[in-house]
């Protein structure tokens, strides 16, 4: 009840000057009536009074003191309806915002507003920072960047990376009339990588190479910054031709290196470029002429510079090295010997130079002045009893080397062994023993050996002779059935 009175007392509040002009007219309405009457003729009847004939505005009073009344005797009041402000209130705000003008920008920050409109960079001064980022003196006029824009990627470096130190830069915005003007160096920092990188492939395309510094060195290779916040790797395979060992041991941090670029490669949704070096590509390719110093049969003596599955490599020049196969180490030694480790020095004999293939095959046994295949001696021929040394044991055979070049097999089938005894120890390699040659195959290079007193029945030199004997009586046949033929009367 006391809100809807108090809701009547704003409502009237709201009225009294409208019902104060109002009965203000009534009394000027009265006073001209009373003087119209004392002029007026006796048979005209008197105006009605005020008090007569209330006004529409006295009944509005009554009807608006109503639900006040109907409130004090307990009776619910109908639901006020809000009328709408009258649009005579709204009228002073719009003529404020009226006369609120723009205010102009200031002089010094119109060349901003045009670089701005034509997205031209600007070139700024870093001369301090704070926490947020830091402060551009441009043009004689003092901007700031936030510290998020100095970089792409949100990784700025330390502060002391850019004070003193000139920038393009472009304007982001520019607020309070120009009295504050906001920079960002990310759109120049595209521009200067898309530049650079267009630079990196035309040198990519006619193999110029390029300069840059050494970063920092990792197990598998360099980082090299190129500049325009490029930066390429150097494979650890890609640093040198002459020079053997660890990336840390070949290039250090701070040092400028010359390479050429070998790759350029940017993948989808990645912002920077992949770019591969190789510092090596610009020094001399030692199998063009330092390969040409070597030959077959010629002695090596070189340095232990890796092993791998299959032999170890020896380096026999800067940048030119040679493989040892297991097959060619002295008899009864493996990779394992002491003498074999990687820095020691050995001698050997070079079995074959092959540049085009960047190989050269090296032996640790004497390598043979000519082949032994071509000029087999009288002494190697089937039935005959030789004497050679074990070079290898295998699951199905004995390997006999009977001279540098020269090596027979003697089958497994064949060895008489002790009881209980085992084939790797009873013929150790290195053991000299005495064999006899079964068979020769020159096309395929293979000597087929047999146990000392063996009784060869039927070799092949024995079935040479034979066909050999089979074809001339074949043919004396043929020759003697047609002479005779000839020789019959028609």
């Amino acid at each position: 009840m006391t809100l809807r009175l108090a809701h009547a007392e704003t409502r009237a509040a709201r009225l009294r000057p409208f019902l104060l002009l109002t009965m203000t007219e009534t009394n000027d309405q009265a006073l001209a009536q009373e003087a119209a009457e004392s002029n007026a003729p006796a048979d005209q009847e008197p105006a009605a009074t005020p008090e007569e004939t209330p006004p529409a505005e006295t009944e509005a009073i009554e009807a608006e003191a109503a639900p006040a009344e109907q409130a004090s005797d307990g009776a619910a009041p109908e639901e006020e309806q809000v009328e709408p402000e009258p649009e005579v209130a709204a009228a002073p705000e719009a003529e404020e915002e009226q006369a609120v003008e723009e205010v102009p920008l200031a002089a010094s920050a119109l060349p901003f507003a045009a670089a701005l409109e034509a997205k031209n960079p600007v070139e700024g001064k870093v001369i301090g920072w704070n926490k947020g980022g830091f402060h551009i003196a441009s043009d004689g006029v003092t901007a700031f960047c936030p510290r998020s824009l100095m970089e792409l990627g949100n990784r700025p470096k330390p502060p002391s990376h850019y004070v003193n130190n000139t920038y393009a830069f472009h304007v982001l915005e520019i607020k309070e009339a120009g009295r504050r003007i906001v920079l960002t160096r990310r759109p120049a920092i595209r521009s200067e990588r898309r530049q650079a990188l267009d630079g990196i492939r035309a040198k990519q395309e006619c193999r110029e190479p390029v300069t840059g510094k050494v970063t920092s060195v990792t197990e598998f290779g360099a980082f090299v910054d190129l500049g325009g916040g490029l930066g390429g790797l150097v494979h650890r395979t890609q640093i040198s031709r002459t020079r053997n060992g660890e990336p840390a041991d070949l290039v250090k941090v701070g040092q400028q290196v010359e390479a050429l670029v070998t790759k350029v490669e940017q993948k989808n949704g990645k912002r920077s470029a992949r770019i591969s070096l190789s510092m090596k590509a610009l020094e001399a390719d030692p199998w063009k002429e330092t390969a040409k110093g070597f030959s077959a049969g010629d002695e090596f003596k070189g340095k232990v510079v890796r092993h791998c599955e299959f032999g170890f490599f020896v380096e026999l020049a800067p940048g030119l090295d040679g493989l040892v196969h297991t097959s060619q180490l002295p008899i009864g030694k493996s990779m394992s010997h002491p003498a074999f480790a990687t820095g020691e020095e050995i001698e050997g004999w070079i079995v074959e130079v092959a540049p085009k293939r960047r190989r050269i095959a090296l032996s640790l046994r004497e390598v043979p002045a000519s082949d032994p295949w071509k000029d087999l001696g009288k002494q190697y021929v089937e039935g005959a009893e030789v004497e050679g040394k074990v070079e290898q044991v295998s699951r199905f055979g004995i390997f006999v080397e009977l001279e540098p070049g020269l090596t027979g097999l003697l089958p497994m089938s064949a060895v008489k062994l002790p009881e209980g005894g085992l084939a790797r120890r009873t013929y150790p390699p290195g053991r000299e023993i005495k064999v006899v040659i079964e068979s020769i195959d020159r096309k395929r290079r293979r000597l087929g050996l047999a146990p000392p007193g063996s009784q060869l029945v039927g070799t092949k030199t024995d079935y040479k002779k034979y066909r050999q004997r089979q074809r001339e009586s074949s043919g004396l046949n043929v020759m003697a059935a047609a002479f005779a033929k000839l020789q019959q009367p028609k």
